[in-house]
Order: C-alpha cells, then structure tokens, then sequence
C-alpha cells in the first residue's frame, strides 16, 4: 500500500494535468466574460441605434398624434426595421420633445457561472423635431435600365417621401434635400464652367476654383496631356463643356477619388477635371470618332503623344512642350489650327455625359419635385460616384457648401441610395479597353488594372463603392440602400454593406414595393 501511495504522490504528469485544469478555470471564466460583453455590446449599440431612429420618428410626427399613434410608431421600428427584442418601453411627450426608453434583456453564454442567464441593457434616446435639422441627398440611378416602370415607379415613391416630410416642418430651413442622380458619370453642372474671351484665353475670376481650370491635374489619359486645359479644348473645338467631370486620382494627401476632401493648390490631383470623351480610333468597336484622323490613340512614343494633340489643333511648339513635360504658359487659341470635325449629333467631347446636372441642398421643395419628376434614364451603373458625391452635396464645404456643420449645429444627414444594377465598367473588346467613363479608359488603369474582364472591373467597382460608403458613414451620414429589381447576388451584399445596418438595406424584388421602401427610409 506505502507503494501504490508513494507512486500516486510522484505521478507528476497526473498533478500537472489536474492543477492545468484548475488553472484553465479563470481562463475559461474570462474568455466567457469577454464573450458575453462583446454581446452586450453588440445589443447595446443595437437598442441605441433603434431607439433614437424611433424618438426621431416620433417627434417628426408632430403633437397632434395621439399617445397610442407615437407608441405604435416606435414599436413597428423596434419590431419591424430591427427586429429588437425589449421590454418596458415608455414614451414621455412634453411638447414638441419625445424621450423614448426601452429595456432589452439580453441572454448570457457564460452567465450560469455567476448565476445570471440574460442582463438587462437599459437605453434610452430623445429628440425635438424643433431643434433637429434634416439633410437628405437622394442618391438615384438614372441608367438606361431605369427606363419605363423602374424609373416611373422611383419617382412616384420619391415624390411621396418628399412630400410627406416637407408637410409635417413648419420651418423649410429644418428640411433640405439634394438630388444626385447618377449613370456612368455624374454631373455637377456646366454654369461652373471658366469663360474665355474672343482670343481663346481664359477670364480670370471665371470658373468654378475647385474645377482643373488649367490643366494642372496628373491624370493619366492616352490622347491628353497634363498641362492641357481640357476647358480650353471644349472652346477651342467649339462645344460647350456638358457639366460631367472625372473620377479624381487619389494621392499620398487623400483617397480624393472616394472622400469628399477639398480641392487644393498644394495638391493637384485633388482638383476635379472636366469629362473630356477624346476622338476614338475609326475602326470597329467604337462609337465617338469625330475628328477625320488617322492617328493611332494607343501609340505612346514622343512622335505618337504629339500626333495626337496637334489633331485637336495644338500648336506644334505647345504639343511639344506638353509631351516634353515643359512649363506652359497660358496663352491664346489663335495660333491653333481647326480639326476637320466629321460628326455631328452626340458625338464629341461631351459624349457619354447624358446625366442630368445634380441639385444642391436646398427646401424649395416645387423645384426639388420638379427636379425628381425630369429625370430621364441613361448610360451605365458607377455607383460609387453616386456615393461619393452624394457626400459632396451634404458637406458644408465645396465644391457643394449648402450642408449644415454638424460642429456648429444638431442636423441629421442622410443619403438614400437607389440602384437597379450592378457596378459596370464599360468593358469592350477594343485596343482601350472599355467605353470612356468617369474612370477613363481601363488602358488608362485608374481603376488598379489596365487589363480584364467585367467581372474584374465590377469587383474593383465595389471595392471603390463601399469606400465612399465608409467616407460618409465616418462623417455622420446615415445611409439607407435599397436595391430595384436586381439578381447579382455581390451587389446586394455591397449594398447591404454599404448600409448604416442591415435595418438600413432594402431589398426591393418589385418596382411595386418602392413606395413602401421610402416610406420605411421616411420613418
């Protein structure tokens, strides 16, 4: 027995297994502390978030509903839009000021060793529709697969949304909308444009400052070159410049293309640069030859990149200074010789711009109407410009100042985004590569690939979309999405991604369903 006992009481790899497992407790104990927080936080966050959507749509209701009509509203938003489960909820009215609270009890994983199964999470949220401002930028897609029902049935539950919202402030100052409507580019307006006088110069103080009035922005282009005011080729070659400007260039001072950073000297690829279709090759697969050329667009020796500006009239000494890389003076255009333009209709320089021109913020609401009501469909699907300058418009600083600082003053941004398509390129079979677009020529490899397919091209697309999404969610704005009538499978996770929430993504199979969508982005 002395045996038996002396060998139990030397089994050292018994005792190390034992005191491992009583050592493991306190792990185990606080792995399932950090477990149960994350959830409680999580739940938190998302009783929070339900609770002030619900306070805020409340208040907007006014104070003539009755106590039943207000509770109704914030339990449809708690149960309905985000699906909360909670108890003791209370709403407390005192004029125009709504004060909502609630108590989720939320189940615990590792409670039981403590001796607790769920933990109460207790929040509470208030607002006054007289002190709350409203800033919406409605983000619509205009493309030519908006045509017909889709684009008369998102007008109708715009119009709808507007208004009912504009109906219930008695102050317009409170309520603002803009309109961003989007295709393959988005047009910001051509009465930005610079004015030139009868020599071709351009007239200082003319132009809108954060537009590449010169020429000054290093964006790659293969017929173009730095240095070349593209506003002057618009006078030169005799068309007026349609308001459609190009994706930026990001640099080392700002991710420009998807943020909405200022335009600055000190940073030229921060400027925004006029959309320029250039004349494409005559042979097949192109659509925008106007100029009568032979000139080969891909050639990109000294000779090649000269040839191609001297047959939009460039001086031969300017053509060579600019391929040279050499300062350029401003000078006039009456040394430049005329190209023999061999088209008429939409082709030219402005061809691919069939966007209408956005609306900034503002609370003329007949003129916001009337504005919804003329839009028409066209192009393609570049989501992230829609994105993007739908940002733009609801900052307080240019190229769009109407927005309200949220330093200075309480304002709710949002930014509704409608799409019924999935990011497209503009791929083609051609030497360039695609269709020109906001993001150039694929050759041009803005997009991070000079080479591909559409299903490349489209994941870099939504890349770049969610990028301006988290932009603009990082600035405070909330963003709903609502997807019309659309199967890709990678679209809708984006969008839904692209969302403040899950709760803030609308699936719309059904053109049918839109009114109701924007009635839910309205609550």
């Amino acid at each position: 027995m002395l045996l038996h006992k002396t060998s139990f009481a030397t089994d050292t790899s018994g005792n190390f297994a034992m005191f491992a497992a009583i050592g493991m407790l306190p792990l185990l104990m606080a792995g399932g502390i950090a477990v149960d927080f994350t959830s409680l936080s999580k739940t938190r966050s998302q009783l929070q978030q339900a609770l002030d959507t619900a306070s805020l749509a409340v208040a907007r209701e006014g104070t003539e509903i009755s106590d039943a009509r207000a509770t109704q509203i914030a339990i449809d938003l708690l149960t309905g839009n985000f699906g909360i489960t909670y108890s003791d909820l209370k709403i407390k009215r005192e004029g125009t000021r709504v004060t909502v609270d609630a108590v989720s009890m939320t189940p615990l994983a590792f409670g039981s060793l403590f001796g607790y199964e769920t933990w109460p999470i207790v929040a509470k949220s208030s607002a006054d529709i007289a002190t709350v401002k409203y800033e919406l930028a409605l983000v619509l897609d205009t493309t030519g697969s908006m045509k017909g029902g889709k684009l008369a049935a998102m007008k109708e539950a715009v119009t709808g949304m507007v208004e009912s919202m504009s109906s219930q402030v008695s102050d317009p100052a409170y309520l603002k909308f803009a309109v961003v409507p989007f295709a393959n580019f988005v047009n910001v307006g051509p009465q930005y444009a610079p004015k030139f006088d009868e020599k071709g110069r351009r007239i200082k103080g003319t132009g809108a400052e954060w537009l590449d009035l010169d020429g000054k922005s290093p964006v790659p282009q293969h017929e173009l070159q730095a240095g070349l005011s593209r506003f002057q080729l618009f006078e030169h070659l005799g068309y007026d410049w349609a308001g459609c400007v190009e994706t930026r260039v990001p640099s080392k001072k700002g991710t420009h293309d998807v943020a909405d950073t200022p335009a600055a000297q000190s940073d030229k690829s921060s400027y925004f640069v006029p959309a320029f279709s250039i004349d494409e090759p005559d042979s097949w697969g192109y659509t925008n030859s106007y100029i009568a050329s032979p000139v080969d667009t891909l050639d990109m020796s000294v000779s090649g990149k000269t040839k191609k500006l001297l047959k939009y009239g460039v001086p031969p000494a300017l053509a060579g200074g600019l391929v040279s890389g050499a300062p350029v003076a401003e000078g006039d255009t009456s040394g430049w010789t005329a190209p023999v333009i061999n088209a008429a209709g939409s082709r030219g320089p402005n061809n691919g711009c069939v966007t209408q021109p956005l609306m900034p913020l503002n609370s003329d609401y007949k003129a916001i109407l009337d504005k919804v009501g003329s839009l028409e469909a066209n192009g393609t699907t570049n989501i992230m410009e829609g994105v993007a300058w739908g940002q733009r418009v609801l900052s307080p600083a240019e190229p769009f100042s109407e927005g309200t600082d949220k330093a200075k003053s309480g304002v709710e941004k949002i930014m509704i985004v409608l799409t019924d398509g999935a990011n497209v390129f503009g791929n083609r079979p051609v030497p360039l590569g695609s269709s020109y677009a906001s993001h150039g020529y694929l050759v041009d490899g803005r997009l991070g690939i000079a080479a591909g397919g559409s299903s490349d091209t489209n994941k870099l697309m939504n890349k770049k979309t969610l990028a301006a999404c988290e932009e603009a969610k990082a600035d405070g704005t909330t963003i709903y999405t609502i997807r019309l009538e659309e199967p890709d499978v990678a679209t809708g996770t984006m969008l839904k991604e692209c969302a403040t929430s899950p709760a803030h993504y609308f699936d719309a199979p059904s053109r049918s369903q839109l009114d109701e969508v924007f009635r839910a982005t309205d609550e």
